[in-house]
C-alpha cells in the first residue's frame, strides 16, 4: 500500500517524527541512505535534516533525509567541525 505523497514543504515536529513524515522519506528514497544509498533497516535509521535548523534549514519533509549509522556519523561530524571554525559558519 502506498502514502500519500506529502508536498516538501510540509512541516515537520520540532523533536518527534510522525509515522506519515517517516513512510514519506523512507518511500521518497526508495529505503535506500541518502549518503551511500545502503538499504535502511527499521532499528538502525536516522533522521536528519540536510540542512541543520541552526544554519537555516526548515523543518519541512524536504529538508529531512534517512541515512544509515556511518552517513549519519559522518553528517553530524560535518556539522561539529562547521561549527568548530566561527569563520567557515558564519560564511554558510
Amino acid at each position: 500500500m502506498r502514502t500519500a505523497t506529502y508536498p516538501d514543504d510540509a512541516p515537520i515536529g520540532d523533536a518527534y517524527l510522525t509515522h506519515e513524515a517517516v513512510r514519506a522519506v523512507l518511500e521518497r528514497q526508495d529505503n535506500r541512505c541518502a549518503g551511500c544509498s545502503a538499504a535502511l533497516d527499521a532499528g538502525s535509521t536516522y533522521f536528519d535534516l540536510r540542512r541543520p535548523a541552526i544554519c537555516g534549514g526548515s523543518h519541512t519533509l524536504g529538508n529531512l533525509e534517512a541515512l544509515c549509522p556511518s552517513c549519519h556519523r559522518n553528517h553530524m561530524h560535518r556539522i561539529r567541525e562547521l561549527f568548530a571554525d566561527p569563520v567557515a559558519h558564519r560564511n554558510k
